[in-house]
């Protein structure tokens, strides 16, 4: 193995840049390792993403999901860094690496300090070139990986989709799913694995992406010291060179598999992502599949044949497909669906696209582009894709192709792909003449790119390091005539982003008693028709204004009788799109057919969670712990219950809900980021403020109650995950003297990447995926729970639910030891770091303490308490508060199944 030795630094030549675009600088070091440098200043995070240009694509034969499990292993140590989940989590780093049909990446969001700049960077040049991939851990991990193969399998629109890629793709890999064959995963010789890393874990197949807070020339330096000297590798990569031949008939799948929803898809081969091809395919997804305008959407849902339609196309280095899908409730005829779809897709080749279908679609991509810019540490993951198809410069690219693109553009393409012998669907129809499409070829990204300079740089906004103190220091609370009560926070933001959270709170246990169906749908209805707009004219209005709008709340735990509007825009359209959010808030028009449309949504979800493991689990658990009788507001229905209630629904029991109590006088809004304050104050005051309850608002009280004892087992066929859980109520507030330490305990038991659960089922004897715990107390009554919980295989159910026994045991027997909890508070402190970094966190905050007249001293009081906590302290709370005798157990999956 190679090692970091700080003597060849010295002999490391400097790093060479290349090019700037849009404030990303890229560099290219001596071992052909590209780097690219994105500094931002206005958060105090940065991203460190390491992309590898190896996937799925590249894996040979017996080699199926290779890329995906090196992933894995990847987080299991080197000999200088033996635990990395621990010490990303001590860092307070968000973080995880994802593998794709042509890359792999990893990344970590960390608290912008030096010392966390520099692990983040020895870190990654260690494990580029030095993870062990000892056999012992590849064997547990064979499991976990098993067990996210199994989590894949319980979606059936992700099976489907897995089974016609296979057909489609005779030859190309990309007719391969990523995670890859079970027999190959659970049978690569550790041998074969090491070579492939060897292989493509090097700098001349990987780039460096710095996104953040830093200086640049720190940055350079941090390059130059860790990876500049990894030496270029001796070996050569050669390309991939199979070429999927032009499809020559309809193809066919049909899957049978346990459920409640059929599905129906259709996919067409297209371009690579680069070929100016893609972008119109990425436009004919669109204008087929949005809600409510798409031609399917109008086909299939309008009219009752489907509950819902979907499309996308994936950007590839290397021709890929496009994919048009719809979902049909029982009852449906999935043959009629398929029908139309195929004659709604292919007629659209011969007609072509509207002038308004175009600009909906180039609106809402273009909004897309710029939300994502002006996110930096999402710009710098994003990236990876782009650059595994050549240059990370086609982001930019392709955001101005969608610009120029016209309705001849995209004709041309519909004529090119939608055709008959191109196209895979669930029956096999024989045809006699072919009509093939062209075979499209891999672009020259190098000439395409060569004069690409790109647009302006986003503006930068302002340093600001958020802590409660400084939060304090500069939000401005007020409550307004009629009970309103406001929040404003301005400052200088990336992009000029900002985002509001508006609480409306409604109602009380008796106007909400007999409702929650009516309020669970209610905040869904909003957007779909005022007096003024129709529900496109809506969606439309917030494209065009380059706001991200969502309602809702409704009945569910923790509180009924409360909705929550989010939203995120820019500065210059935050008054317009205040003034939409009211009058879509203040005028729903609550149409008849806009409801069946709703209703059928809904059904389909909940028709979808009937046989799934984790829905019914978690819910039974959940009403196990809140026994609330069925008649009660703070009962949980399960999904049987929930589409019972939904049948029975009418538009008017919305209508009459939303006129009856809902207005904003016991509301709370909050707003953060670039903003004029007099402006945004003025209109919440008009446009808001002035919208008068009905009925006054009283709070659903939630008074401790007894949970039940009871071992629950669900069982549902042919699932290849299963849920375990247990978990018991609390009398409990927030501000209990115990909290602190409950919070703590938490952290260490199940609430990290580094705690005893994840690390005993997952790290240890890799029976599970994920393993997790949660500690909730309510912050007015005197009543919170706990639960604990992991999904595993349906044959490990049993020693799932035997392990999560025995850590808790083992923690309230032996206790918190000192170095434990010394880890648990460096990374809780860095983990709160990062969440005060982000906006939306602040906000929301802001908002729920308007409510609850608290202030961010809550939270600094809660930190200090928990930075001053003895092993002592913690090991008592747990005592106290955690009663294996009283827990209530539920195992749920294919429980039937065996080892």
């Amino acid at each position: 193995m190679h090692t970091l030795l700080p003597l060849l630094v010295l002999a490391a030549a400097e790093p060479v840049k290349v090019t700037t675009v849009e404030g990303i600088t890229e560099y290219r070091l001596d071992n052909g390792m590209q780097v690219l440098l994105f500094p931002d200043q206005s958060k105090p995070t940065v991203t460190v993403n390491v992309t590898y240009f190896v996937g799925s694509r590249v894996e040979g034969y017996g080699e199926t999901g290779m890329a995906h499990l090196l992933e894995h292993m990847l987080f299991k140590g080197t000999p200088t860094h033996k635990d990395i989940w621990k010490l990303l989590q001590d860092h307070g780093a968000k973080f995880n690496g994802t593998t794709w049909l042509d890359r792999t990446n990893y990344y970590e969001e960390l608290p912008a300090t030096p010392e966390n700049f520099e692990f983040a960077m020895k870190l990654e040049a260690d494990r580029m070139i030095n993870s062990t991939i000892a056999p012992e851990e590849l064997a547990k991990e064979f499991s976990v990986v098993r067990n996210e193969f199994e989590m894949g399998e319980n979606n059936p629109a992700g099976v489907l989709e897995e089974k016609m890629l296979s057909v489609a793709y005779q030859w190309h890999n990309y007719g391969k799913s990523t995670i890859g064959s079970r027999s190959d995963i659970e049978r690569v010789p550790v041998e074969n694995l090491r070579a492939f890393y060897k292989k493509f874990y090097q700098p001349d197949n990987a780039m460096l992406v710095v996104a953040g807070k830093f200086d640049p020339a720190q940055g350079l330096a941090m390059v130059k010291k860790y990876f500049a000297p990894i030496p270029r590798p001796t070996r050569k990569l050669t390309p991939s060179w199979t070429v999927e031949p032009v499809q020559d008939g309809e193809r066919s799948v049909t899957l049978r598999r346990t459920g409640d929803v059929a599905v129906v898809q259709v996919l067409y081969h297209g371009a690579a992502g680069p070929d100016p091809d893609w972008v119109g395919e990425d436009a004919l997804a669109d204008v087929l599949t949005s809600k409510p305008a798409g031609r399917l959407y109008k086909a299939l849902v309008d009219k009752g044949l489907a509950s819902e339609v979907y499309g996308y196309v994936y950007p590839t280095a290397e021709p890929g497909v496009l994919m048009l899908g719809a979902k049909v409730r029982a009852g449906g005829s999935p043959d009629k669906v398929r029908d139309v779809m195929v004659k709604t897709i292919e007629e659209l080749a011969k007609g072509g696209i509207k002038k308004e279908e175009l600009e909906r679609w180039r609106t809402r991509s273009l909004k897309e582009f710029e939300l994502v810019t002006n996110e930096t540490a999402q710009l710098g993951v994003a990236l990876s894709d782009w650059a595994a198809m050549g240059d990370w410069r086609l982001f930019f690219l392709i955001r101005d192709r969608v610009k120029g693109e016209t309705i001849d553009d995209i004709t041309k393409v519909a004529q090119k792909y939608l055709k008959e012998s191109n196209r895979t669907v669930g029956i096999f129809l024989p045809t006699k003449n072919a009509d093939r499409p062209p075979l499209p070829p891999r672009p020259d990204v190098v000439a395409m790119m060569k004069d690409f300079k790109g647009s302006a740089v986003v503006s930068e906004g302002e340093v600001f390091v958020a802590t409660p103190d400084s939060v304090e220091q500069r939000a401005r609370r007020s409550e307004l005539p009629g009970g309103m009560k406001v929040a404003l926070f301005p400052k200088k933001t990336k992009g000029a982003a900002v985002r509001v959270v508006l609480t409306v709170r409604y109602g009380s246990e008796k106007e909400l008693k007999g409702k929650t169906a009516a309020a669970d749908l209610l905040p869904q209805m909003l957007m779909r028709g005022t007096k003024k707009k129709s529900f496109q004219q809506i969606k439309d209005e917030f494209d065009r204004l380059k706001a991200e709008v969502h309602f809702g709340g409704g009945s569910r735990v923790p509180t009924p009788g409360v909705s929550v509007a989010t939203i995120k825009t820019v500065r210059e359209k935050l008054p317009d799109v205040l003034r939409l959010v009211a009058e879509v808030l203040r005028e729903p028009t609550f149409a008849k057919a806009e409801f069946e449309t709703l209703r059928k949504e809904v059904l389909s979800q909940l028709e979808e969670q009937l046989q799934d493991p984790m829905a019914n689990g978690f819910t039974t658990l959940t009403q196990r712990i809140f026994p609330w009788p069925k008649d009660d507001v703070r009962h949980i229905d399960t999904p049987k219950e929930e589409i019972e209630l939904v049948k029975r629904l009418q538009v008017a029991d919305l209508a009459n809900l939303h006129r009856n109590l809902w207005g904003t006088s016991a509301a709370q809004v909050a707003v953060i980021g670039d903003f004029d304050e007099a402006e945004v104050r003025g209109l919440v005051t008009k446009e808001l403020a002035s919208w008068k309850s009905p009925k006054p608002y009283a709070r659903v009280t939630r008074p401790y109650k007894e949970g039940e004892k009871v071992a629950d087992e669900i069982n549902t066929p042919d699932k290849e995950m299963a849920f375990v859980g247990v978990g018991h109520p609390l009398a409990l507030r927030d501000d209990d003297p115990d909290y602190p330490a409950l919070v703590m305990l938490n952290h260490l038991l199940g609430g990290s990447a580094s705690s005893r659960l994840l690390q005993r089922l997952r790290q240890k004897e890799g029976i599970s995926y994920g393993a997790f715990s949660g500690i909730h107390a309510h912050p007015i009554d005197k009543s919170g729970f706990f639960f604990a919980g992991a999904i595993c295989a349906p044959q490990n159910a049993d020693k799932g639910m035997k392990a999560l026994l025995e850590e808790i045991d083992l923690l309230l027997k032996n206790g918190i030891a000192d170095k434990e909890l010394a880890d648990g508070k460096t990374s809780y402190s860095q983990s709160f770091a990062n969440r005060m970094a982000e906006d939306d966190f602040v906000a929301g905050e802001l908002a729920q303490g308007l409510f609850l007249g608290r202030t961010f001293a809550f939270l600094k009081e809660l930190n200090q308490r928990i930075e001053k906590l003895t092993p002592a302290d913690v090991t008592a709370a747990a005592r106290k508060h955690l009663q294996p005798a009283n827990f209530a157990k539920v195992k749920a999956g294919d429980l039937n199944k065996k080892s």
